[in-house]
């Protein structure tokens, strides 16, 4: 028997071994169950992990044999650590898959399964399993995400939008009422797809011929970045054109938007939107330089918030990714990135240019499990600027002030439509600002006059914008009637 067959043999008893603590656990906790059918299981279970323990001794001892010869052979016994001889083992997989050399040797150099008929025997170059797992699931930080939500590689993988259930009661009982709504539509259950990202990595001949460390680190550390970017682009999309992986935005998943008058605002609404089951495990994800920008104009020419940690001063700990245009607030416990098994390789080169490509592509998905654990902070509309004019004078009777619609701004920068505007003309008197309500157009944008009447009298126009989301004002300059 093969060190490969044994595995997959160890793999099987594990699962087996898994579903029997499963079964205990479940029938141990039901005082109806017959205590018979846990005694017969532990039984089992015994038996299973003692088969498991003779096969992990000889795994352990080919496995050790299998080392010892891989570190004679790559020289680690001339003084190699273990982390060289496993980085001078990658060098020569990536080398030989550039140059079209002995793959197999190279392959099987890194302990993985032989590029024999039954692994690459499809027309496929299989990627060694070590390499896919490290490039695919082990966390690097060019990809903040990563930090808070769940990375794995598995086939077919399905989980439970919820990990728990209360019997005897009804799923609004024990969340709340959007959580169960979204089950009740959707089921309580997510399925990952495959969907494919290829990304590729430009070696230059002088890097591919020097050392094996910078071979290995400029392939993986392009091949990391490239992925890194595809996830992000996933994650925080905004284009809904794209159909295929509309599912994995943050962005195109009718997520509750909740608004505020500014960016810490947003975020502390947002916050305080969220249930409690998801309160707790809270966590924000948006760029850096939106949170300069409000702590700027928070700080008010003070130094005293500029020391302090984000998480200090929101409350919740703050993660930044360059792609979150609008700041996500929620439990990321509730979102998972999956790869499927079998990414693959190709390789090219330009001769002219001297450069070879390792070409890497990998099928996973990336899945909201729950909608409602989520929100979306956004700073609301509000109008910003507004001028007044003076206008020709109007027959029998004095001049016309006027704001016009061209001379309004937004924050959006749009036009403030679907949101109502709201006039109310002021005059100065007795050295403060009083409503024009005697004056004819007093509530419109435009304001008349009396002629021989208000020469010398300072106006001006206080101009107001309200949609669903709040109010805001401006006021525009004064004008004196001469």
């Amino acid at each position: 028997m093969t060190l490969f067959e044994i595995k997959e043999k160890m793999q099987t008893l594990t699962d087996a071994m898994n579903a029997d603590r499963e079964f205990i656990t479940s029938k141990a906790a039901d005082p109806a169950s017959d205590l018979k059918e846990v005694e017969e299981k532990e039984t089992h279970l015994a038996s299973l992990q003692k088969r498991y323990d003779l096969l992990k001794v000889e795994h352990d001892r080919m496995e050790e044999a299998q080392r010892t010869q891989l570190a004679i052979k790559n020289g680690s016994g001339t003084g190699m650590t273990e982390k060289e001889v496993l980085i001078k083992a990658k060098a020569e997989f990536y080398k030989a898959a550039l140059t079209g050399g002995d793959v197999k040797k190279a392959y099987e150099g890194l302990g993985a399964i032989p590029t024999n008929d039954a692994d690459l025997g499809r027309g496929e170059n299989l990627l060694p399993t070590n390499l896919s797992r490290e490039l695919l699931v082990e966390p690097f930080q060019t990809n903040s995400l990563r930090d808070i939500e769940q990375v794995s590689q598995i086939t077919g993988l399905e989980e439970a939008k919820l990990d728990y259930t209360i019997e005897d009661a009804d799923l609004a009982d024990v969340t709340d009422k959007a959580t169960a709504h979204e089950i009740e539509l959707e089921g309580s259950s997510v399925s990952y797809g495959r969907f494919k990202t290829k990304v590729s990595a430009t070696i230059k001949d002088t890097v591919l011929h020097g050392s094996p460390f910078d071979l290995v680190s400029t392939v993986e550390s392009a091949l990391r970045s490239a992925l890194a970017v595809k996830e992000k682009m996933r994650a925080f999309s905004t284009d809904s054109s794209d159909t295929t992986h509309a599912h994995m935005s943050f962005y195109l998943n009718n997520i509750t938007e909740v608004k505020g008058d500014n960016v810490i605002d947003a975020i502390i609404n947002a916050l305080g939107d969220l249930p409690d089951a998801f309160l707790a495990n809270a966590a924000v994800v948006m760029r850096r330089q939106d949170y300069f920008a409000a702590i700027r104009n928070m700080a008010n020419n003070s130094d005293t918030l500029w020391g302090k940690k984000p998480e200090d001063v929101i409350g919740y700990p703050v993660v930044f990714n360059d792609k979150a245009v609008y700041p996500i607030v929620g439990d990321f416990r509730f979102a998972r990135q999956n790869y499927d098994i079998g990414s693959i390789y190709e390789t090219d080169k330009d001769a002219k240019k001297g450069e070879y490509y390792f070409v890497f592509t990998a099928w996973g998905d990336h899945r909201i499990k729950l909608k409602s654990a989520f929100r979306i902070a956004k700073v609301r509309v509000t109008i910003t600027g507004a001028a007044a004019a003076s206008a020709t004078a109007a027959k029998a009777a004095g001049e016309k002030l006027s704001v016009t619609t061209n001379s309004l701004r937004f924050s959006d920068g749009g036009t403030g439509a679907g949101g109502i505007l709201s006039y109310v003309w002021q005059y100065l008197s007795g050295g403060e600002w009083v409503d024009a309500d005697s004056w004819a157009g007093q509530g419109t944008n435009e304001l008349t006059t009396v002629d021989n009447q208000d020469e010398d009298v300072s106006f001006r126009c206080k101009v107001c914008f309200t949609d669903a989301d709040g109010e805001s004002f401006v006021i525009t300059n004064f004008i004196t009637m001469t």
